[in-house]
C-alpha cells in the first residue's frame, strides 16, 4: 500500500510543477532609433547608387569584349554588392528599408548603355562610370564627415575610398577625349 501512495502522491505532484509558471520571455528589444533626417536621405541615394552600379557592371561584364572593362566590371558588382549588403544592415538596424529602384535617369542610362556594343560601349560605360563616381564620391565624403551614426560614419568613409578607387580606375581606362590630343599640329 506505501508503493500505491507514494505513487498516488507522485501522480498528484507532477500535474502540479507542470502548471508552475513558465519562465517569462526576456523583455523585446527597444525599437531601433531612428536615423536623422540627413541620414535617412542618404541611405536611400547610397542604396540607388550601389543598384545602379551593380546593374551596370553586371550588363559590362557580359557585354564588353575588353578584358580590362570586364575586370573592372566584376570588382564593381563585387564592391557595390558588398557594400549594398553592409547597408542593408546598417538600415535593419534603425527600422529601414533600402529602396530597391532605380531613379528614372539611371534607368534612361542603362537603358542606352543596353542598345549598344562593342567600342561604343565600353567607352560610354567608362563615362558614365565616371560621371557616377564623381557625384557619388561627394554624397559619400559629407556622410562620413557629418553624420553622428557611428556605423554609418564608418561605412561612408570605407565606401568614400571605395569610390575614389573605382573613379580612378574608370578614369585610367577611359580613352582620351581628343586622340589627337597633346600633339602639335604644324600647317
Amino acid at each position: 500500500m506505501k508503493t500505491y501512495a507514494r505513487w498516488l502522491l507522485a501522480a498528484s505532484i507532477l500535474p502540479l510543477a507542470a502548471c508552475a509558471e513558465a519562465p517569462k520571455a526576456p523583455p523585446a528589444p527597444p525599437p531601433p532609433p531612428p536615423l536623422a533626417a540627413a541620414d535617412a536621405t542618404f541611405v536611400e541615394k547610397a542604396s540607388v547608387a550601389n543598384t545602379f552600379e551593380i546593374a551596370t557592371g553586371r550588363l559590362a561584364d557580359s557585354r564588353s569584349h575588353n578584358a580590362k572593362v570586364k575586370a573592372f566590371a566584376a570588382r564593381l558588382v563585387t564592391d557595390h554588392s558588398a557594400n549594398q549588403d553592409r547597408l542593408g544592415g546598417i538600415a535593419t538596424q534603425h527600422g529601414v528599408t533600402l529602396p530597391t529602384d532605380l531613379s528614372t535617369d539611371e534607368e534612361k542610362t542603362l537603358d542606352e548603355l543596353k542598345a549598344e556594343t562593342g567600342r561604343k560601349f565600353d567607352r560610354d560605360f567608362l563615362a558614365v562610370q565616371v560621371q557616377a563616381h564623381t557625384d557619388a564620391l561627394p554624397l559619400f565624403q559629407a556622410e562620413a564627415q557629418n553624420t553622428t551614426d557611428a556605423d554609418l560614419k564608418s561605412y561612408a568613409a570605407d565606401t568614400a575610398a571605395a569610390v575614389q578607387s573605382h573613379l580612378n580606375i574608370a578614369q585610367n581606362l577611359s580613352p582620351p577625349a581628343h586622340p589627337h590630343r597633346g600633339r602639335r599640329h604644324h600647317h
